[in-house]
């Protein structure tokens, strides 16, 4: 009786132990949000000289919100002519260029961490690295070779110092602690600034062609968009371990392309309101549109995910739309924004 009591307890003990092992292992780990707007898409309306706002809308589609910072933080504003959005860890660094200034927040749930109200000339765009935040200011309108880079301690929330670019300077990217600044807008400049970020020194400039508006990097490459209103569009290949160009697609018949985006291996931009799609590695472009989007003025663009982001401005003075389509140009959702959408940040 005894060893018959033993086995029946043995076998109890291991039935226990592999069904509590299977519990265990089906058990689904489930991702707490980090705040309201975690898992989603923040849109910048651009908005007047005087203010402009963020918009969200979540991942599902589902839903859309505006004007979240005013929302979150009494009805503070974060200035006029709201530029470009770029983070860091959990926070997110708004650019309002018609304030020269930065409003600082926490990524998810938009309260207010800080503002950096001085060292700013028209700002732009930024980017971070090692602790720093690098940020392009246009300055003077009229004046091609005043633009500078304000560097900003990321622990003080401070200017620090400025690197003269002696270009225009616009879109930034970073990449192996090097700085590529692209040098051209409206039909003006030409190359891109390659600034060693740790000693704030200009290492070499790079001719791609007449206005670079728009920049990514992809797999150890940099693709640059270059486009105006007289000549044919370029799309132009540079190799980030030599920083030299290795290739150059001119797209005929195609002028002014503008918004460059890379998703899933394959190059996205726009031309007026029409949308333009090709395999990353192809040696040529063609001239007709993936798709035309419904936009009256196509301002703002982003590709994430197989999913295309339209943000129409319509007559600049009426609230916005945003078009969220898929990559075959059938419009999936259409959601009211705020004045001029002009930037789509994924906020995952």
């Amino acid at each position: 009786m005894k060893i018959t009591k033993m086995l029946f307890m043995a076998l109890a003990s291991s039935i226990l132990f592999v069904s509590c092992s299977d519990d265990n292992d089906d058990k689904i780990e489930i991702e707490t949000p980090l705040g309201v707007y975690d898992n989603g898409i923040l849109i910048v309306n651009e908005g007047n000289g005087s203010a402009g706002t963020i918009s969200f809308i979540t991942n599902d589609f589902a839903t859309v919100s505006q004007n979240i910072y005013g929302a979150v933080n009494s009805g503070d504003g974060i200035g006029g002519y709201v530029q470009s959005i770029f983070f860091d860890g959990n926070r997110a660094f708004i650019v309002s260029n018609g304030s020269n200034k930065i409003t600082v927040v926490n990524r998810y749930t938009f309260e207010l961490i800080g503002k950096i109200e001085t060292g700013f000339d028209v700002p732009r765009y930024g980017v971070v690295v090692d602790g720093k935040a690098y940020v392009t200011n246009l300055a003077s309108f009229s004046d091609l070779t005043d633009d500078f880079i304000s560097v900003i301690n990321l622990s003080t929330l401070t200017v620090e110092s400025t690197i003269a670019v002696n270009a225009i300077a616009e879109r930034i990217v970073e990449e192996n602690g090097k700085l590529y600044v692209a040098n051209g807008s409206y039909g003006a400049g030409s190359t891109v600034t390659v600034i060693n970020s740790a000693t704030g020194m200009i290492e070499s400039t790079i001719d791609v062609g007449i206005s670079p508006n728009s920049l990514e990097e992809e797999n150890g490459f940099l693709y640059v968009l270059c486009g105006n209103y007289a000549d044919n569009s370029k799309l132009v290949k540079i190799n980030l371990s030599t920083n030299q160009k290795v290739s150059e697609i001119e797209m005929t018949d195609l002028v002014n392309a503008q918004n460059l985006n890379i998703d899933n291996n394959k190059v996205y931009f726009t031309v007026n309101s029409d949308v333009f799609s090709d395999n990353l590695a192809a040696t040529s472009i063609s001239s007709i549109p993936l798709f035309s989007s419904t936009a009256t003025t196509l301002y703002g663009f982003g590709v994430e995910n197989g999913k295309i982001f339209v943000g129409d401005a319509k007559d600049y003075a009426s609230d916005g739309e945003v078009f969220i389509y898929t990559t075959s140009g059938t419009l999936q959702k259409q959601f009211s924004v705020g004045l001029i959408p002009s930037g789509f940040y994924f906020n995952d």
